[in-house]
């Protein structure tokens, strides 16, 4: 049982693992998923701009300006002029980037910048390279940049009247300042669930275990007892056998009547069926495997007779009524056993309520119907299914007072298993039960 535990925890442990795992990987690509949808919608709204502002017209008025400053005032002055950037584009830029809710909310940097510009006029060559333009930023004097993203390349051209301005090469960029921050904020409640479903696994999987090792233990405990108590009895009955012996010895000697004779026998077979119930029950506690029993034929008038009359001699008050139908000649059973068996059913109609019983032997198909009905208080729907169980006791209204280990109900449907045969109960509530045993007849 301990590395059956060993083993529970292990593989509840490698799925808790497992469970994390898949969590993390969801929740990873959700955020993949969200940071380019964040993308897309901020590309979306920087083309929007750059059509509003008529970005397209603004570059070829630019480069028709540096034209005319090569040829007419010369290389270095179109220089300063491209590098100094434009600082009304970038204020209509940083405007309208503030007024646009998509872009405000991930804090977007939109810049244009030169990649390659050469100027070439007369006698002078000039490059400029990596200038930053105009925008509302320079992308790469951000301190949080995540990614500089390009939103396209523009590249011009001209080779006329031998002063010109040659690859004139610009590209629009972005990036979102605080992507990370808004798609955190989006995913919120995602992780918040995403970490109480798995502590909730975790606390199941935790008390699942707590409460198989307590009924472990609790088990434990009650073998040990029912081991203790068994030996402890053990010791009066051997007395008692000893008693029993000598007693029946002395009648038989003296030729006592047969009142006295048979009071004993009755006192003997109890005797001994008790000591078998102990070592039954020590057997039971101790092992798991099914039982072992020795049929033979069984002339059953013979045995009703007399387990009716240990039964009436133990429980002179409760009111017995034998009904016969149709009642074989002989059964083919283990006579303990079904003793064992037959005394629990009548044992336990009367601790729990039975003063009237009625005891019904009926033969049906190749089966004998054992049939004990009794006017007690009754069992509920909810417990049938659980009084078979070992050890198992009904906790409701007055039945707590009620002495036993909960052992009866469950031993009486191994014998009938045992036989080849089934044990079951039809209980009303208040008006009483009905236990049928079936037993194969050969």
């Amino acid at each position: 049982m301990k590395r059956k535990i060993k083993y529970l925890i292990w593989c509840c442990s490698v799925a808790i693992l497992a469970l994390t795992a898949i969590q993390t990987y969801f929740i990873y690509n959700t955020y993949v998923l969200k940071e380019q949808q964040a993308q897309i919608a901020v590309r979306t709204e920087l083309v929007h701009m750059e059509r509003t502002i008529n970005i397209d017209s603004i570059r070829n008025r630019w480069f028709l300006d540096a034209e005319n400053l090569v040829r007419t005032k010369g290389v270095e002055v179109a220089a300063a002029f491209l590098s100094n950037g434009s600082a009304a584009i970038s204020k209509q830029v940083s405007t309208y980037i503030q007024e646009n809710k998509i872009l405000e909310k991930y804090n977007t940097v939109y810049a244009v910048t030169f990649r390659q510009v050469s100027l070439q006029g007369k006698g002078s060559h000039l490059q400029i390279r990596n200038k930053y333009w105009f925008g509302n930023g320079n992308i790469h004097d951000q301190d949080q940049v995540i990614h500089d993203l390009i939103l396209h390349d523009l590249t011009t051209s001209n080779d006329v009247g031998g002063a010109l301005v040659r690859n004139f090469n610009s590209r629009s960029s972005f990036t979102i300042i605080d992507g990370r921050n808004n798609i955190f904020r989006e995913m919120l409640g995602l992780l918040i669930f995403s970490v109480f479903l798995l502590t909730v696994v975790i606390l199941l999987f935790y008390f699942s275990i707590r409460s198989l090792i307590t009924q472990k233990k609790i088990s434990d405990m009650q073998t040990d007892f029912i081991n203790n108590i068994t030996h402890e009895f053990n010791t009066p009955l051997a007395t008692i056998g000893v008693a029993v012996s000598t007693v029946r010895a002395q009648l038989i000697e003296k030729e006592e009547n047969s009142v006295s004779l048979n009071g004993l026998n009755v006192i003997d077979r109890q005797y001994r069926r008790l000591k078998k119930l102990i070592d039954q029950v020590m057997t039971h506690t101790e092992a798991s495997g099914e039982l072992i029993i020795h049929k033979v034929n069984i002339p059953l008038m013979n045995f009703l007779e007399k387990l009716l009359e240990d039964f009436q001699s133990a429980h002179p008050e409760i009111e017995l009524l034998l009904k016969l139908k149709e009642v074989p000649r002989e059964i083919l059973a283990d006579p303990f056993y079904l003793t064992t068996a037959m005394t629990n059913l009548l044992e336990n109609a009367v601790k729990y309520g039975g003063i009237q019983l009625t005891f019904t032997v009926v033969e049906n198909e190749n089966n004998c119907n054992f049939i004990i009905s009794d006017n007690g208080i009754g069992i509920a729907q909810t417990e049938i299914s659980n009084i078979f169980q070992k050890f198992y006791r009904v906790e409701k209204g007055d039945v707590h007072n009620t002495k036993g280990l909960g052992l009866g109900l469950y031993y009486s449907r191994q014998i009938a298993i045992a036989h080849g045969g089934t044990l079951s109960v039809h209980s009303i509530p208040g008006k009483g039960s009905k236990f049928t045993m079936t037993i194969p007849i050969a």
